[in-house]
């Protein structure tokens, strides 16, 4: 795993997925992030789409107006945000609440990555004030 902060966008893979998510005018990539977590049933997460989930959930506390910790990433998402008409729903709250949980959870490769640094009670942490921004 390359990354650097729990936060996120502090990963390469995350920071990578943005950059291709502003060039877009709609929620889609956000929606299959969540649906390549959900869609898993059983099968083990892999490390790429636990963290594309997990920026994807972060984009959508943006857009329910509780921004989180983003770095140099905030005036990136807002400004693609203010460019194009994005809803927001409680129901893609919701999924987004629904792939962190799921991405978290055994089997997941972004879940043994963090198990495995000294960082996994920090990320836990971030994951949960995530999730309490999702409203």
């Amino acid at each position: 795993m390359d990354a650097w902060e729990a936060d996120a966008f502090g990963n390469d893979t995350a920071n990578d997925w943005l950059a291709e998510v502003v060039e877009t005018s709609d929620l889609q990539m956000i929606h299959d992030a969540f649906d390549t977590v959900l869609g898993s049933g059983d099968e083990n997460i892999e490390l790429q789409a636990g963290e594309e989930a997990y920026a994807a959930a972060e984009i959508v506390a943006w857009l329910s107006g509780h921004p989180g910790k983003t770095g140099d990433h905030g005036d990136l998402i807002e400004g693609w945000m203010e460019n194009h008409e994005l809803e927001f729903s409680e129901a893609l709250a919701n999924k987004a609440k629904k792939s962190i949980d799921r991405a978290f959870n055994h089997p997941s490769e972004l879940r043994e990555a963090w198990e495995e640094s000294d960082d996994f009670d920090e990320w836990k942490s971030e994951l949960t004030k995530l999730k309490d921004r999702l409203v």
